[in-house]
C-alpha cells in the first residue's frame, strides 16, 4: 500500500509539472471568455477610445436601425442648431405616428414650437418621431435634404455600410429605411456622444426630463431600462417590424468606456430582451482579454522595395521582400477581427539598401478604424541585393578593368612619344 501511494505521488508530480507550463502560457496569451449568448441577431462591444472590437456578433451584416437612427439626427441638431433655437412644428411632423408629443402628449399646430432643448429631449429620452420631423426641417429645410446630409455626415467618418432615408427611423416601407451594420452603427453612436450636448441629454443622473409643450409641462421617462446600471450612461432603443427590438448603449467603468450595438433582438416576457443582451456583451466586453494574433517572428506579408543596384547611383530595381513582427501582436479575437485584421510595413521609405541587417522598423496593426504601431523588419539583407545583381557588378568591373587597361595603354604611347621627342631634340 505505501507503494502504491508513493507511486501516486510521483505521478500527480510529475502532471503538475507537465501541465504548469502550459496554464501559464495560456495566461499569457489572455484569459478566454466564453461569448455570450444573446437573443439579438446581429452585436458588438467597441472601444470608445480606440475603435476596437471586443465583441461581434454579425458585426457586419446589414440591418434596419428603427429609432437608434435618432442619434445621427441628435448629432446633426447639436452641430446646426442651439439650445435655445426655437424649432417650429411642421406639417411632415404632425403625420408621424405613436410615440409622437403631437399623439402621446399634447396636441400641437402647424406653427408651435419647442426650444432646441426640449427638442432634443423629446427626441433622445421620449424618441419622439415628430421631434425628429420638426429638427430634420428645422435644419435641412426638408425631411430629403437632411436624409443627404445623413448620409454625407457618415460617409466623413469613413463608413460605406449605411444609408438613411428619414430622422426618425421609422419603416416607411418594407424597402425603404434606414439601414447600417452593427459596426457602422457602433462609429455612429461613438461620434455622437462625443458631443457635448448630446451626452448630457442622455445622461444617468436625470432618467426623467421636462418639457414644455405650448405652456404646458410634461415629463419624459427615458426608455433605457438600463439607464445608470452597472456602467451605463445613457443609450437607445429602437423597435420596429424588421429591425426588430435595438439597442445601443453607452458604458463607463473604471475609466474605460465602451459602447454596444444590439440589433433584431426580441421583445422578451418583459420587454427586457435587448436590455439583458446588451448587459452580457458589455460584462463580456470588460472581461475579455486580448490573444495573440502574430507572435514574435511571424511573417505577415510582403513588401516591395526600390533601390539603385550601386546604392546611390545606378538603374532602379524591386525585390519583393517579407515583412516580420519583432514582438507579440496582441488582438481581441473575434469573427469582425479575424477577417479584417492586417498588419503592413507603411512607410514611405522603401530604399532596401536601408533596411538591410534586420533593422527594426514601424509597422502597422489595424483593424478598419482601429490602427497601432508594432515593431517589425523587412527581411533583406545585403547578401540578397549583390546577388540579385552580379551580373551588374562583373559587367561594372570589367568596364572598369577595360577602361583602366586602356588609359594605361594610352599613357604608355604617350610616354613613348615623349621619349622619343627627347631623343631627336639631342641629335
Amino acid at each position: 500500500m505505501k507503494r502504491k501511494s508513493i507511486l501516486k505521488s510521483l505521478a500527480l508530480a510529475l502532471s503538475i509539472s507537465l501541465l504548469a507550463p502550459l496554464a501559464s502560457r495560456v495566461n499569457a496569451e489572455g484569459t478566454t471568455v466564453s461569448n455570450p449568448e444573446i437573443v439579438g441577431e446581429a452585436a458588438i462591444v467597441m472601444d470608445m477610445d480606440t475603435n476596437e472590437v471586443i465583441y461581434s456578433k454579425n458585426a457586419d451584416v446589414k440591418h434596419s436601425l428603427a429609432s437608434t437612427t435618432k442619434l445621427l439626427t441628435a448629432l446633426l441638431f447639436a452641430e446646426n442648431k442651439t439650445k435655445g433655437d426655437s424649432i417650429p412644428f411642421t406639417e411632415a411632423a404632425a403625420k408621424q405616428p405613436d410615440a409622437s408629443l403631437n399623439v402621446n402628449f399634447k396636441k400641437m399646430r402647424v406653427g408651435d414650437t419647442l426650444t432646441g432643448e426640449d427638442a432634443m429631449e423629446a427626441l433622445l429620452i421620449f424618441s419622439a418621431n415628430d421631434a425628429a420631423y420638426m429638427i430634420a426641417e428645422s435644419v435641412a429645410g426638408s425631411v430629403d435634404n437632411f436624409a443627404n446630409l445623413m448620409n454625407e455626415r457618415v460617409a466623413k467618418l469613413g463608413l460605406k455600410d449605411s444609408h438613411f432615408v428619414n430622422p426618425n427611423g421609422l419603416e416607411d416601407t418594407p424597402t425603404s429605411y434606414n439601414y447600417a451594420t452593427p459596426y457602422d452603427l457602433a462609429i455612429i453612436a461613438k461620434e455622437s456622444f462625443k458631443n457635448d450636448w448630446v451626452r448630457e441629454t442622455l445622461k444617468p443622473y436625470n432618467p426623467a426630463a421636462k418639457i414644455n409643450i405650448t405652456g404646458s409641462t410634461y415629463i419624459l421617462e427615458s426608455r433605457n431600462k438600463n439607464l445608470g446600471k452597472n456602467g451605463n450612461i445613457g443609450g437607445k432603443t429602437g423597435t420596429e417590424t424588421q429591425a426588430g427590438h435595438c439597442f445601443v448603449g453607452f458604458y463607463e467603468r473604471n475609466g474605460r468606456n465602451l459602447v454596444t450595438v444590439v440589433l433584431k433582438s426580441e421583445y422578451g416576457a418583459d420587454g427586457t430582451a435587448v436590455f439583458k443582451d446588451t448587459e452580457k456583451i458589455a460584462d463580456y466586453g470588460y472581461s475579455s482579454e486580448k490573444q495573440v494574433y502574430k507572435k514574435a517572428g511571424d511573417e505577415v506579408g510582403t513588401v516591395d522595395l526600390e533601390y539603385k543596384v550601386f546604392r546611390f547611383f545606378g538603374p532602379k530595381k524591386t525585390i519583393t521582400a517579407p515583412v516580420k513582427v519583432s514582438e507579440d501582436v496582441m488582438y481581441y479575437k473575434n469573427d469582425f477581427n479575424d477577417k479584417n485584421s492586417k498588419i503592413e510595413y507603411l512607410n514611405e521609405d522603401k530604399n532596401a539598401w536601408k533596411l538591410t541587417g534586420g533593422k527594426e522598423v514601424a509597422l502597422t496593426y489595424s483593424s478598419l478604424g482601429h490602427n497601432e504601431e508594432v515593431k517589425g523588419t523587412v527581411d533583406v539583407s545585403t547578401g540578397e541585393l549583390l546577388k540579385a545583381n552580379l551580373g551588374f557588378y562583373l559587367a561594372f568591373i570589367l568596364i572598369v578593368a577595360i577602361i583602366a587597361i586602356l588609359v594605361l595603354i594610352i599613357i604608355r604611347i604617350v610616354n613613348m612619344r615623349k621619349r622619343r621627342s627627347r631623343r631627336r631634340r639631342r641629335y
